[in-house]
């Protein structure tokens, strides 16, 4: 039975408002958390867009020490979440930490919602809606889904992305494939990172072309699209400053580098431990089991994937549903993966560099759900209320951590932020 559009619409404001709550939390406090350096870091950048004008400094990130009168590019990423601080810091004409923080948890409070559209889909209403529940409430988007980063503002354009690319292969039309293409470009202004899915999504579609020779324009557009954007950000960066891309040269050769001593088995352990602390137990296991379906669906090994696997009301596992269901599913995860795997120094000392498996991680997890639903029997009903509390008791206890345990290194790095640069000043 469908919910009627009254409860339907309560569900979603109760969505909003406990998204809202929960990535709300400490807003106007001083960047004195792990990892909050960077948003005093960012308003530092930001504010030399204010205090420089856009004349000086052309559209990109500079660092602006006034004692000096000296700038230094920041050529690391495109300038795109710099530009969103300073317009809202612009707006509001308040630089406080919370104008800052409020950027990142309006972007994320938008992929909560862009994440129901998705899962919606292919699952049932309740399920989908559930999953926006737990993406605002899993610890990678509740505690860095509010800190102004890349990552929060790229998700949700990569959820953009991925919502037009499914709309498309279930037979949506042309605004669907601008949508994609507006995604693409739009990610690719703010950050690397939403590279990766635009280039997993042309080559689904490259492989769907060569396969069956049909909407080749597709990868043409996307092609288009995604080299267009990647060219005008490193001629931008070289135009703002002024011929020179050593910074970007530089931080290239630095990431693809591993630590010392790094190997396989350390980039293993360092997923199931993050994986472990910031999608919780629950979300490690659905995402183990979702691989496993994946892989025995595309190896044959056994039938019980196809069930595991299909777009809700589908019997048959070769419905186009449920195939798109399947490689909406494998494209987040793998390219997630490829991500983590493309920056493993990174990805070993800053938790964020997973963020953008929380697609991945939360649809597994409804899967799990809908599988343990299904069976109906007695230990199925016990082993959803275990792992309901578990997800609840690990969010819980991590995000009281986190909002508790102060960095020494985040508290002294925006100190000298603060010194140099006259970043966003501690609250009153």
């Amino acid at each position: 039975m469908m919910p009627s559009l009254r409860s339907r619409i309560a569900a979603r404001f109760l969505l909003a408002a406990y998204a809202l709550a929960v990535l709300s939390i400490g807003i106007t406090k001083d960047w004195r958390l792990l990892h909050e350096d960077n948003g005093a870091f960012f308003s530092s950048i930001a504010l030399s867009h204010l205090r420089l004008g856009l004349a000086e400094t052309r559209g990109h990130d500079f660092f602006y020490e006034p004692r000096t009168g000296t700038k230094e590019a920041y050529g690391h990423h495109p300038p795109g979440l710099a530009l969103v601080l300073a317009g809202a810091l612009k707006v509001t004409g308040v630089e406080e930490t919370w104008v800052v923080r409020s950027v990142p948890i309006l972007f994320h409070t938008a992929s909560v919602f862009l994440l129901v559209a998705l899962s919606s889909l292919f699952l049932p209403e309740g399920l989908s809606l559930l999953g926006g529940f737990l993406l605002a409430t899993l610890p990678m988007g509740a505690y860095f889904g509010r800190m102004p980063n890349y990552e929060p503002l790229g998700l949700c354009l990569v959820l953009v992305q991925l919502l037009a690319w499914a709309k498309l292969r279930l037979g949506a039309g042309r605004r669907a494939l601008l949508l994609l293409g507006a995604g693409v470009m739009l990610a690719g202004l703010l950050d690397y990172g939403p590279f990766f899915f635009g280039a997993a999504i042309g080559l689904f579609e490259l492989i769907r072309w060569v396969k069956e020779r049909r909407d080749g324009g597709r990868v043409l557009a996307l092609a288009a699209c995604g080299i267009g954007i990647l060219a005008f950000d490193v001629a931008h960066l070289w135009y703002a400053n002024h011929g020179d891309l050593g910074h970007l040269k530089e931080v290239l050769a630095r990431n693809a580098s591993p630590p010392p001593d790094f190997t396989f088995g350390d980039l293993v352990s360092g997923l199931l431990d993050f994986f472990r602390r910031y999608f919780t137990h629950t979300g490690l296991i659905a995402s183990l089991t979702a691989l496993a379906a994946l892989l025995a669906s595309r190896f044959g090994w056994g039938s019980w994937s196809a069930r595991y696997l299909e777009a809700d009301g589908e019997s048959d596992p070769g419905s186009n549903r449920s195939r798109v269901f399947r490689a909406t599913l494998a494209l987040t995860g793998g390219t997630a993966l490829a991500y983590v795997a493309a920056a493993p120094r990174w990805s070993k000392v800053h938790p964020y560099w997973q963020f953008y498996f929380l697609p991945f991680v939360v649809l597994s997890i409804l899967l799990l759900v809908r599988h343990l639903r299904r069976m109906g029997s007695l230990a199925a009903r016990v082993t959803l209320v275990v792992l309901a509390l578990e997800v609840l008791a690990t969010s819980t206890y991590m995000l009281h951590l986190r909002h508790t345990r102060e960095g020494v290194f985040a508290i002294e790095t925006t100190r000298m932020i603060r010194e140099r640069y006259l970043a966003v000043p501690p609250p009153r």
